[in-house]
């Protein structure tokens, strides 16, 4: 489950998605296309997202920032494993995973086993840097590491998000990165969440004696956010709604700006906000996912503690083609049966039956769309379940051998 303001999460229910059941583009989108407009395809297509967000969405509220990025010639063809345009939102739930490829390559005979592979060393336990003590009583923490990859010539900065909610209360989120989260990176476009007439203060104030920006907001209409679920819960989560909204902006000793914003009665003041942040430490919690094992001089790139984590190859840590991620599969969502899952995402080639964790999986090598085509490279996608657990998704490049893949799917662990 995302933290405060991704769509990177609205993009995770494409997951599992087939070809089928995608609706038709927008008309007035392709007319756009088709007369040559003068704004890039890529703004175009990002402008449809929010749009349709918006629409699809009812009480939900943009975020302080709505974030519109597309990578260059990635958004004609959506890849198979990443994403190429992400909307960034107030409160969206999950975190990019798997958008299936579109049809395109023949059917290969066999799932193709690159020669060589990779060495695979243990890994180290993935952790989040930042805690809040006290730890907020009732409340449920979910864990991000974002940033890192290559948008608009520029290398998104690492930040670190950490979301606090419960069934009964939105609570707060707060967000650390080098850079003002207040001002945007190019090509960013940002919406608030609040118009003028709904802000009831805004101030300074300050966290531990450093100075502090502050708005507190009432909304016209209830804003309604997911309460906290698991991935093996068989029913669509609840929501939790209110209209008391606060946010708070301050950098701290060490150089990091920090953002945090809050929504309820218990946390939708500035008074609330401040408290909390006179509360986060710097002492590392681990997160819920961990890599046994991980290629040699390869690093994590990414993660949401109960949905996914990425690594990248150290030399390339910007590439699109060079990541491997997990993500996991909510059951709510409908997907039960992972070869069923992998025909979604198959492309048109065979899918082979293996095993993991005890239970029947399926692993299937498609063409990677990041790649160039010249290159004729292809990918890994491995369904399979945790015994007792959740379904998972596993990706990697053709780097990795089929028993690469096999080895680290194994090693996978997941702590509810």
């Amino acid at each position: 489950m995302s933290t405060d303001r991704e769509l990177d999460t609205l993009l995770a229910e494409a997951s599992g998605v087939r070809d089928a059941e995608l609706p038709e583009l927008p008309a007035e989108f392709l007319a756009a296309l088709r007369t040559g407009a003068d704004e890039p395809a890529s703004v175009l297509a990002a402008r449809q997202l929010a749009d349709d967000a918006r629409r699809a969405r009812g009480r939900r509220r943009p975020s302080r920032k709505v974030l519109v990025r597309a990578g260059a010639g990635v958004l004609a063809v959506a890849a198979a494993w990443t994403t190429a345009v992400v909307v960034d939102t107030q409160g969206a739930e999950r975190s990019p995973e798997a958008i299936p490829a579109p049809p395109s390559a023949e059917p290969t005979e066999l799932p193709i086993d690159p020669a060589g592979g990779l060495t695979l060393l243990a890994a180290g336990a993935v952790t989040f840097p930042y805690s809040v003590d006290p730890e907020p009583e009732g409340l449920t923490p979910y864990l991000t590491r974002v940033g890192g990859l290559e948008s608009f010539g520029t290398v998104d900065p690492v930040a670190y998000r950490a979301l606090y909610r419960s069934a009964e209360d939105l609570g707060f989120s707060f967000s650390i990165a080098s850079r003002d989260p207040r001002i945007p990176r190019p090509g960013v476009f940002e919406a608030s969440p609040y118009t003028a007439e709904e802000i009831d203060e805004r101030g300074a104030t300050s966290v531990g004696g450093r100075p502090a920006d502050f708005v507190r907001a009432t909304f016209d209409e209830p804003d309604c956010r997911y309460a906290p679920s698991t991935p093996t819960q068989e029913e669509e989560p609840e929501e939790v709604c209110s209209t008391a909204y606060a946010e708070l902006f301050w950098q701290r000793d060490d150089g990091q700006w920090v953002a945090m914003y809050g929504q309820g009665d218990r946390y939708g003041d500035e008074t609330a906000l401040v408290e909390v942040a006179e509360a986060i430490v710097d002492r590392p919690q681990p997160v819920q996912l961990q890599f046994e094992l991980s290629p040699e001089n390869w690093e994590v790139s990414g993660y949401e503690s109960l949905s996914n984590l990425s690594l990248v190859d150290r030399a390339d840590p910007t590439s699109l083609t060079e990541r491997i991620s997990v993500s996991l599969q909510e059951r709510w969502r409908g997907e039960r049966d992972p070869e069923d899952a992998a025909r979604g995402m198959a492309d048109g080639n065979p899918i082979e039956q293996v095993t993991v964790h005890g239970r029947p999986a399926a692993l299937v090598s498609v063409p990677d769309h990041c790649a160039d085509p010249a290159e004729g490279r292809r990918m890994w996608n491995l369904w399979a379940q945790f015994a007792d657990g959740p379904q998972f998704l596993l990706q990697a490049p053709d780097t990795l051998t089929r028993e690469d893949v096999l080895a680290m799917a194994e090693g996978l662990s997941y702590t509810p």
